[in-house]
């Protein structure tokens, strides 16, 4: 990964200046989080807990057969409880 800037090569895993970049690192590769780090420099990103919620209920309204099996297998795929599931399906 070049980006035009020779440096970049020295940019190790080690090397990052904080825990947040290594751990970004370890997530979505050292490639990815250099290229945030040269796009994005000085940015704050915070990424909200609840961040893909609204994809996961769009998704369990689009597949839920209305069956306990179903919840179940939501339940595990979308890492929510059961109840939660059957609350969201319940609205429709």
């Amino acid at each position: 990964m070049e980006y035009g800037k020779p440096w970049i090569k020295n940019i190790k895993l080690e090397t990052l200046p904080n825990e947040d970049l290594k751990i970004a690192a370890a997530v979505i590769g050292l490639d990815a989080t250099i290229k945030l780090m040269c796009e994005l420099a000085g940015i704050s990103i915070s990424i909200p807990k609840n961040a893909t919620l609204k994809a996961k209920i769009d998704y369990i309204k689009q597949v839920y057969d209305g069956t306990k099996k179903s919840r179940i297998e939501l339940a595990k795929t979308c890492d929510l409880s059961e109840n939660y599931i059957y609350r969201i399906v319940r609205k429709r």
